[in-house]
């Protein structure tokens, strides 16, 4: 009875409902932040920031208990022409030099299915914090050939209105939705 007993404390042991959310951290190098905004009617202008960071805490049991803390900073701005950049990272636009910094936090995951959810929270710009929920599709998660670290891949969709932030030179003439898609790639500490 006693190696029946062990075995069973052992299975117990092992279960995943029992391990709590592991951390993943937002690998830079390999996560795009893009946004997409109309101009005029005529076009609409790609950017991205290329410079991001934050802690993806993953919970494969129970990924309503997931949640993230993300950052990418607003010097990292491009949006493919140097005149337009400037002009995006000044006091009228994005203001970097008093909001260094875009930020969500997470408040709530909602799985809507089996490698999606809505991930509600609190997302900072330009010193305005408001509820936004955004799409996020797991599109992998498992250990990484070349690194063999446990690494998860994201697509995160979602969108604000710039004037909810403060944004609101040429408000209605450029677009006021900013259309948000982050590829994100995120690895925990080797196993």
């Amino acid at each position: 009875m006693k190696p029946l007993f062990l075995a069973a404390a052992l299975a117990l042991a092992a279960t995943p409902a029992l391990a709590a959310p592991v951390a993943y951290t937002i690998d830079p190098t390999h996560t795009q932040t893009t946004f997409e905004i109309d101009r005029f009617g005529f076009t609409t202008i790609f950017g991205a920031f290329t410079a991001s960071e934050g802690t993806i805490w993953i919970d494969e049991a129970d990924p309503s208990k997931s949640r993230v803390e993300a950052s990418v900073k607003t010097a990292s701005l491009a949006a493919g022409d140097p005149t337009r950049d400037d002009h995006l990272k000044g006091e009228r636009w994005l203001n970097v030099a008093a909001h260094p910094l875009v930020t969500f936090k997470s408040t709530k995951v909602t799985p809507t299915g089996k490698d999606t959810a809505d991930v509600a929270g609190d997302f900072t710009l330009n010193g305005v914090t408001k509820p936004v929920v955004f799409k996020v599709k797991l599109n992998k998660i498992g250990v990484a050939p070349g690194s063999g670290k446990p690494t998860a891949g994201f697509t995160i969709l979602g969108e604000v209105d710039r004037t909810d932030y403060g944004i609101s030179v040429a408000a209605g003439v450029i677009g006021n939705r900013v259309g948000i898609r982050i590829e994100a790639l995120a690895v925990a500490p080797a196993q």
